[in-house]
């Protein structure tokens, strides 16, 4: 969902490159049905998207790296040490980035980094989305909408214009 949000909600003369992997994917999957509705209420297409495997690689090039969980933050950064300063859960980066200002990307980035060494403790739900895969969209539907907000926040961090966009019913 992050991927497409992302992608889509971007201005598209930003330049901004985004792709997603799975720490446990199932390589060249569709999206799964629940989120797939979800998605289409967004008025994204999933159907293209199919999932990929994380590589320290993946890692390696980008200059920015969200994750769903510490669990899987704490994995990428045992992955690839050096990336730590650019890996977050992508609900700590937006938390951490309401307190920044930049008009810059790469500035944001560290300053976030630099934030988090001041945030103190939070409890790991507020860090953590949990993977709707296989859920129902009625189930996956919270996610998302929280997912949207998270999304909108870091592309304000970024200074990428994001489109704002509301989750929209199905009648089903």
């Amino acid at each position: 969902m992050a991927e497409l949000l992302l992608r889509d909600w971007a201005d598209p003369r930003a330049g901004l490159q985004v792709s997603s992997a799975g720490t446990q994917a199932l390589v060249g999957r569709p999206v799964d049905d629940g989120t797939a509705t979800v998605l289409r209420q967004l008025g994204l297409d999933p159907a293209p998207h199919r999932a990929r495997q994380f590589t320290a690689a993946l890692a390696a090039d980008a200059d920015l790296i969200l994750t769903a969980e510490r669990a899987h933050r704490d994995q990428l950064i045992h992955a690839q040490p050096n990336a730590f300063k650019r890996t977050f859960t992508m609900a700590e980066f937006a938390r951490l980035a309401a307190s920044v200002r930049s008009a810059d990307a790469a500035a944001a980035v560290a300053a976030v980094a630099a934030a988090r060494a001041g945030a103190g403790p939070v409890p790991q739900e507020k860090d953590d989305l949990p993977d709707p895969f296989g859920w129902t969209a009625a189930r996956t539907r919270p996610i998302a909408e929280r997912l949207t907000g998270i999304v909108q926040a870091t592309l304000d961090v970024l200074a990428f214009s994001p489109r704002r966009m509301q989750l929209r019913s199905s009648g089903a």
